[in-house]
């Protein structure tokens, strides 16, 4: 498949899963700001990702749904999900590679098991750190 190809079956299936005011975050997790900008294996990852996202759209499991409660608690707990609803801070945080590099509802109860693993140990270096910054603050 050709590039401008490419770019159109993106878009086509953006606006099919009704995604298309995330396509800004999806980009971002390649590091570009435009689709113009994507590789054609950058643009065909994107829209497997898409496919696969599409197919994943089924009702989650109890056990999903549970471990994205978790998830999202730990995010809360960073800072990340504040206010509810708010899912461009949740899915620019997600999407990087470092972290989990995909959409919550795209993983499945192991993901999101390393996931939380991943993101309770921030959040007790987090608590540690802010522990000791106070400690410094009363002694000072």
């Amino acid at each position: 498949m050709d590039k401008a190809t490419g770019i159109k079956v993106f878009h086509a299936l953006l606006n099919k899963i009704g995604i298309m005011d995330h396509k800004a975050d999806i980009l971002d997790g390649f590091g570009v700001k435009s689709t113009r900008d994507l590789s054609e294996v950058e643009l065909a990852t994107a829209c497997a990702r898409l496919r696969d996202m599409e197919e994943a759209k089924d009702a989650p499991t109890r056990e999903q749904r549970q471990w994205r409660s978790n998830v999202l608690t730990m995010l809360n707990k960073l800072g990340i999900y504040i206010t509810n609803n708010d899912w461009s801070g949740v899915n620019r945080f997600l999407l990087d590679k470092r972290i989990a590099g995909k959409f919550l509802y795209e993983m499945n109860v192991d993901e999101l098991k390393t996931l939380h693993r991943k993101l309770h140990a921030m959040v007790v270096k987090k608590e540690e750190a802010d522990k000791k910054r106070g400690r410094l603050e009363k002694c000072n």
